[in-house]
């Protein structure tokens, strides 16, 4: 769903959607982005080991405080009512990453070493920990321009979103790999969607929005970040090591549960057995993509994806701000490029 040059809706025409929106973000925003990174910045050089952390958060895409500043545009909200939260989404995602990349034994993240590679597990832990205080006081910050009550229902929900996405992260760790879809989606709504969540409703809420919009905001964020984590799988399997900002391989090293590896293991459990061997002798990513092909994994994992994507931008019917809509479209464009698969 998008919306016409006089406010009515109509579908989202994606060839209108500008590729470079697509790749990187649209420059309406990014003033308001540069105000977030500089703020990350002047609050980070009272956290340990400030200066290196500085390092990561520049190389940030800054996704999900572009969707802060995109939900509440789609309800015509002041972007700079949300910089807190954008701020505090940020600080919580970073946080959550170098918790994520000591569990999997990362050793590079953003094109850099890993935090704990360079400080030790125990002080990336602490230095995770602390951000993770530093993004609550940052959205309490937001009493400036907003009332005590709203301020609060912002902190409870990023707090409840927060626990879903540690929630899911726990289930993940104890999953085996081959768990059902139905076991891989309930850990994905906690584990990668919930921050999504956590961005879009604060964007709204903080803008004033509706009850409505606030729970069709959700199905948006929730459903764009199932398909992101799809995504992410192949990725993990086929993809190339500078397109995740990490070595590729890290998910299925660790066992983590995989989408495409569910439906071949439901396939062909050989065809699975035959993968992990190729991975682990090193093989190369055609003969992935030919074995995913074969048994029509690949097809049927790119087709679950996009039948969230579909079902995040059904979800916006009550958002009539063009600008912000198209916004929301190109996170559903830009998680849609297959990056040659």
């Amino acid at each position: 769903m998008a919306a016409s040059i006089d406010g009515r809706s109509a579908p989202c025409d994606w060839a209108a959607v500008d590729s470079s929106i697509c790749l990187n973000l649209p420059v309406d925003y990014s003033r308001y982005l540069e105000r977030t990174r500089q703020s990350l910045y002047a609050r980070l050089r009272s956290a340990p080991a400030g200066n290196l952390l500085s390092r990561y958060f520049e190389r940030g895409k800054m996704m999900r405080a572009f969707l802060v500043f995109a939900a509440s545009a789609s309800i015509d909200g002041d972007p700079e009512d949300v910089l807190m939260a954008a701020e505090a989404i940020e600080l919580l995602h970073g946080a959550s990453l170098f918790h994520d990349d000591i569990i999997d034994h990362a050793a590079e993240r953003r094109g850099m070493v890993a935090l704990h590679e360079q400080v030790g597990v125990g002080p990336a832990l602490v230095i995770g920990d602390d951000l993770m205080l530093r993004a609550f006081t940052a959205l309490a910050e937001a009493r400036t321009r907003h009332s005590a009550e709203i301020v609060l229902q912002a902190m409870e929900t990023l707090n409840q979103l927060a626990r879903e996405c540690c929630r899911g992260q726990f289930e993940e760790l104890r999953a085996t790999p081959c768990i059902s879809e139905e076991q891989y989606l309930a850990i994905v709504e906690g584990k990668t969607a919930a921050p999504f969540v956590a961005a879009a409703v604060l964007g709204v809420l903080l803008s004033g929005g509706t009850p409505i919009q606030l729970a069709e905001i959700r199905v948006y964020a929730r459903e764009l970040g199932i398909a992101f984590q799809i995504g992410d799988d192949l990725l993990d399997l086929i993809g190339e090591p500078g397109v995740m900002g990490k070595p590729v391989g890290n998910s299925l090293r660790e066992g983590r549960p995989m989408l495409p590896l569910i439906y071949l293991s439901k396939a062909s459990p050989d065809a699975l057995a035959s993968m992990l061997r190729h991975l682990g002798q090193n093989g190369s990513r055609p003969e992935l993509l030919a074995l995913l092909r074969q048994h029509d994994v690949l097809d049927r994992t790119l087709q679950v994806r996009q039948r969230h994507l579909d079902a995040a931008l059904a979800a916006l019917k009550d958002f009539g701000n063009p600008s912000g809509l198209h916004a929301l479209c190109a996170l559903v464009s830009r998680t849609t490029v297959q990056r040659g698969w």
